[in-house]
């Protein structure tokens, strides 16, 4: 009765040691933004990563907000700001119940890679005379809405 079970019991250990000494399978996720021009400060979910092309890992899919700003040494804005809401699916190995699999079973490393590319566009400026024209209708505006509202 004791050989009965000791042999199972025998591979069992010795398949689980065999299991805990191969490493398991990893799923290594980047996500890579470029921008034209080159340069751009670059915010995921308002998080400074770095300027493009920039590349960082992340865990989870699903939305995430990428915000692209390029500046000049001063801090004024060179480029148009673009904020864009970039959707990142998941590939057919990372849906549940193959997640499981590819996560830890499988004996290999398995990569996943998303590319974005934005076009910035060239900030229009107004010249300096409409600029202050703007400001000076802009005050008026706001004291007309002030003495109509004191006057009530």
């Amino acid at each position: 009765m004791y050989r009965q079970f000791s042999k199972p019991v025998f591979v069992f250990i010795l398949l689980f040691l065999i299991g805990c000494a191969t490493p398991g399978g990893c799923v290594l996720r980047s996500l890579t933004v470029d921008s034209e021009p080159p340069g751009a400060m670059v915010y995921l979910d308002d998080e400074l990563i770095g300027e493009t092309p920039v590349t960082t890992t992340f865990t989870y899919y699903g939305t995430r907000k990428i915000t692209l700003e390029k500046v000049d040494a001063e801090g004024r804005l060179l480029y148009e700001r673009k904020i864009v809401y970039e959707k990142i699916k998941p590939p057919f190995y990372q849906i549940l119940p193959l997640d499981f699999f590819s996560e830890i079973v499988l004996p290999m490393e398995l990569k996943d890679e998303h590319y974005f590319t934005y076009q910035l566009d060239q900030l229009h400026q107004l010249p300096k005379t409409e600029h202050q024209k703007e400001v000076v209708r802009n005050a008026e505006e706001l004291r007309e809405r002030l003495n109509t509202s004191m006057a009530r």
